[in-house]
């Protein structure tokens, strides 16, 4: 049993895809289908059900996946600490961001981090989910860090295995085309959009919950006739006329055709905050990096 080996079961595990497992790798398909078809002919037991569309671990599958990941883990810190005997920091970092970090400046950062660690390879993984997804995937180990979105609840949702420090904010804006009179329009109240529909992620994610509580102190039904997974095909629809949506304000700016909507009442605000799980040490790298986003993007 090699690492390499476990490193690509660990991401085929956690992507529950070859495919996906093995870009994360950064290898061709056929190199983790091997590494996990040794892998089962060493202890002579299924790892994955694949039987089903998506790829399921077995029991022995998510027992490997637990101690594959400690291995992983322990090799990476003799790594470490034999890099640090030679007087650099070494290794990789895995980043999760979301679809926009506001008014935090994250390529300042790691271009800051660069030139600071240029030994230190960061992999950046666009996180999609819900509050409690992300959160889970800290829990599991699959980022390092992460920006994370916090809702007014957040805190008390993630029970103290997440640790999190604020960095930045998000702010919404409402979206329309330009020739809609919602454009021309001034200190639009939410009352005002009770007729309209809107586009808009599904329920529990950051976004929408944001948003459905502004709108539920408002008093104001809200119709949302579509839900989608990201903010470019959002504002796509928004541009077919589709419905409104809540999307960054730097977005709408730089999507031609589309206006953001004067609003009576303050824009929706979200809380980014860089998180890491306290089950999970981080790496040398992984502090080294923590420690230059906070001091400012």
């Amino acid at each position: 049993m090699e690492l390499r080996q476990l490193e690509y079961f660990v991401a085929v595990a956690e992507e529950r895809s070859f495919t996906r497992g093995a870009q994360r790798a950064h290898v061709v398909q056929s190199a983790a289908s091997a590494a996990v078809s040794r892998l089962e002919q060493q202890f002579q037991t299924a790892l994955f059900d694949r039987s089903h569309r998506r790829l399921e671990l077995t029991t022995a599958g998510r027992t490997l996946l637990a101690r594959a990941r400690a291995i992983l883990a322990e090799a990476r810190r003799a790594h470490e600490e034999m890099s640090r005997l030679s007087g650099g920091v070494t290794g990789a970092v895995t980043l999760g961001t979301i679809l926009s970090t506001g008014d935090f400046d994250l390529i300042d950062g790691l271009s800051r981090f660069q030139r600071e660690h240029p030994d230190v390879v960061v992999r950046l993984r666009r996180s999609v989910g819900s509050f409690n997804d992300h959160a889970a995937a800290l829990r599991e180990g699959r980022y390092d860090l992460m920006l994370l979105p916090m809702p007014a609840d957040g805190a008390a949702l993630l029970g103290g295995e997440v640790i999190t420090d604020p960095i930045a904010h998000l702010r919404l804006g409402l979206a329309c085309r330009g020739d809609d009179p919602l454009a021309r329009a001034r200190n639009v109240a939410y009352a005002d959009l009770a007729d309209r529909r809107f586009i808009d992620f599904p329920v529990g994610w950051g976004n929408r919950s944001i948003v459905d509580s502004l709108f539920k102190a408002a008093a104001v039904e809200r119709t949302v006739a579509l839900e989608v997974v990201d903010t470019t095909t959002a504002m796509a629809m928004v541009q077919r006329r589709l419905g409104l949506a809540f999307v960054p304000q730097e977005q709408i700016a730089a999507r031609p055709g589309l206006v953001q909507v004067d609003l009576a009442d303050p824009p929706p605000l979200i809380d980014l905050a860089l998180a890491l799980s306290r089950d999970h040490p981080p790496s040398e790298a992984a502090r080294a990096l923590r420690r230059t986003l906070l001091a400012g993007g």
